[in-house]
C-alpha cells in the first residue's frame, strides 16, 4: 500500500462524507482485513451510506440498484442487523414481483425473477412453488403451441390450484387455450381430408388455419410445405392475371420463417398479401443460416449452418441464431467452430462444468451454464465429425418447441445408435444431410425413398422446404431465414 493507514483512513472518511461508498470500500477493505479497528469502525459508516442510497433506489423502484448496495454492505458487514433488514424487504419484494407475473400471465417473467433472487442467494420456500408452476404453466403452453391440447389442458387443470388468488391471466389463458383446441379440431380435420385427396390449395388454407391454432404443429409444416410445392412448382405460379392464384401472406409462406407468436394465442400480425418470386429456373438456392429439421416420431431440431453461432435473449428483434427464454443479455455468448474444436466466448462470462469463463474450449459432455440458471449438454457424438449437438437440460425453450440445437459442419447423420447426431432408434442405416456445392443433399440408403412426390434413389439434393419419406424414416427440412 503506497500511503500510510492514517492517510488511507482519511481518503475513505472524505469519501464517505462526499456519499461515495463505493470508494472508501475499496480503501477499507484491505485495513479491514488487517485489523485495524479504525477502519472496521469506519466500514460501519459506509455499510450505512450504501444502506441509505439502497433505501432510496427502493423509494425510485430500482430495485436492482438497491441489490446491488446491499449486496456490497454485506460484503462489509454480513452479520449486521439492519443489513438483514433490508435483505427481508427486497426479499418479500421479489416474492412480489414473482408471484404478480404470475398472476399477470407472464410465467417466463417469473422465472427470471426467480433466477435472479436465487443468484443474490436467497433462500425461501415460495421460490421453489412459484418456480415450478411457472415451469409447468410454460410446458403447457409449448404443448398447446404443438397442438397436444388434451396434455396441455390436463396440466392447467392441475395447476390451478396451485395458482396464487387471483389467478386472472392463467384463467385467461386456459380459456385462450380452449378456443384454440376448438379451432385445431376442425382446422386439422379439414387439413387430414384436403391432403389425403391431394387438394393442395385446399391443404394450404387448412395448414394456415391449424398453424394459427397450434403454431408448432409438425404435421401440419410438413403438409403445407408439400401442398405449397404441388400448388406452385419451380416453374412458377400460374399467370399473374390468373385470379385463381392462391395467395399467401408472408406468415403462411413455408420459404420464409415459421410463424412464431410473441405468447401463446397471440393474434397473427396482419399483412398484406404476397407471392415470394421464384428463384430462377436451375439456379441453386442458397443455404440459410438456419433451418429446421422434423424426424418424425422424434422430435425436432434448430441445426445453424454458420461457423460462428450467438446465443442470447428471445426478443422481437433479437440478432441472435438461437434465441432463448431465460434470464440471458440479448446478446449473451457466442460459440465458434476451428481448426481446434468449439470455442465458446461471452463478456457477460458463462459457467462450463460449473467453473467461471469468458472463453472456453469445449469437449463432448461438458456442461455449460449461460446467466443465471440456462444450461446445455455439449454432445459431439460421431468423433470424425465436426458436427456438435446442444441438449438443453435446464427447462429453458426456444421460441419453437425443438429437441436441441446442431450446429452442423459438413453433414448431419441420423442414425439408429448413439453414434449420431439424431438418434432413430429402429432405423437400419444412417441417413446424412450434407452439404454440396448446389446446396444441402441427402443419403438414404437401402432403398428408394421420396422428396416430397419425386422418386429418388440413394441420395438427392434437398431443397427447403421439403419432406423425405422412406419405408424406415420420414422427416421435414424450412428454412429459417429471419427471427424465430
Amino acid at each position: 500500500m503506497s500511503d500510510s493507514p492514517w492517510v488511507t483512513l482519511r481518503h475513505a472518511q472524505e469519501a464517505v462524507t462526499n456519499h461515495r461508498p463505493e470508494d472508501a470500500h475499496r480503501l477499507l477493505e484491505p485495513l479491514v482485513a488487517a485489523g485495524y479497528r479504525r477502519a472496521a469502525r469506519l466500514a460501519r459508516s459506509v455499510v450505512a451510506a450504501y444502506l441509505a442510497r439502497a433505501g432510496k433506489s427502493l423509494d425510485l423502484y430500482h430495485i436492482d440498484a438497491a441489490w446491488r448496495d446491499l449486496l456490497a454492505a454485506e460484503a462489509l458487514a454480513p452479520g449486521d442487523a439492519r443489513v438483514a433488514a433490508v435483505r427481508e424487504s427486497l426479499t418479500r419484494l421479489g416474492l412480489v414481483q414473482a408471484q404478480s407475473a404470475l398472476e399477470a400471465g407472464d410465467p417466463m417473467r417469473t422465472v427470471a425473477v426467480i433466477g435472479k433472487l436465487r443468484d443474490r442467494g436467497v433462500r425461501h420456500p415460495d421460490l421453489g412453488h412459484y418456480e415450478a408452476v411457472a415451469q409447468d404453466w410454460g410446458l403447457a403452453a409449448e404443448l398447446a403451441d404443438r397442438g397436444e391440447f388434451l396434455r396441455a389442458a390436463a396440466l392447467l387443470d392441475k395447476l390451478g390450484p396451485k395458482l396464487p388468488c387471483p389467478p386472472t391471466g392463467f384463467e385467461a389463458f386456459r380459456a385462450e387455450v380452449e378456443a384454440r383446441h376448438d379451432r385445431f379440431r376442425r382446422a386439422v380435420a379439414q387439413l387430414y381430408d384436403a391432403a389425403g385427396a391431394k387438394q393442395w390449395r385446399e391443404t394450404l388454407a387448412a395448414a394456415d388455419e391449424v398453424l394459427a391454432a397450434a403454431p408448432d404443429h409438425r404435421e401440419a409444416k410438413a403438409l403445407r410445405g408439400r401442398a405449397w410445392l404441388a400448388a406452385f412448382p419451380a416453374d412458377g405460379p400460374g399467370d399473374p392475371g390468373d385470379s385463381s392464384r392462391v395467395e399467401l401472406a408472408p406468415e403462411a409462406d413455408p420459404r420464409r420463417d415459421s410463424p412464431t407468436l410473441p405468447y401463446p394465442g397471440a393474434p397473427a400480425p396482419v399483412t398484406a398479401p404476397v407471392l415470394a418470386p421464384p428463384p430462377p429456373p436451375g439456379a441453386p438456392a442458397p443455404l440459410p443460416k438456419r433451418f429446421l429439421l422434423w424426424v418424425d416420431g422424434v422430435g425436432g431440431y434448430l441445426v445453424c449452418l454458420s461457423s460462428r453461432v450467438t446465443f442470447g435473449q428471445a426478443t422481437a428483434d433479437g440478432p441472435v441464431d438461437v434465441p432463448l427464454f431465460a434470464d440471458v443479455s440479448r446478446l449473451h455468448a457466442e460459440l465458434a467452430r476451428d481448426g481446434e474444436g468449439y470455442v465458446i466466448e461471452s463478456g457477460k462470462g458463462v459457467l462450463v462444468n460449473g467453473q467461471r469463463s469468458t472463453r472456453s474450449l469445449l469437449a463432448a459432455g461438458d456442461r455449460v451454464t449461460l446467466g443465471a440458471t440456462c444450461q446445455f449438454l455439449f454432445h459431439r457424438p460421431v468423433p470424425v465429425s465436426g458436427t456438435a449437438r446442444l441438449e438443453l437440460t435446464s427447462g429453458h425453450r426456444l421460441p419453437v418447441a425443438v429437441d436441441g440445437v446442431i450446429l452442423m459442419a459438413n453433414e448431419v447423420m441420423i442414425g439408429p445408435g448413439p453414434g449420431a447426431h439424431v438418434v432413430v432408434p429402429d432405423l437400419p442405416a444412417p441417413v446424412v444431410l450434407y452439404r454440396s456445392r448446389d446446396g444441402l443433399g441427402v443419403r438414404v440408403p437401402g432403398g428408394p425413398f421420396r422428396i416430397d412426390d419425386r422418386p429418388c434413389n440413394d441420395r438427392a439434393a434437398l431443397p427447403l422446404p421439403s419432406v423425405v419419406t422412406s419405408d424406415a424414416v420420414t422427416f421435414a427440412v424450412e428454412p429459417v431465414t429471419g427471427r424465430l
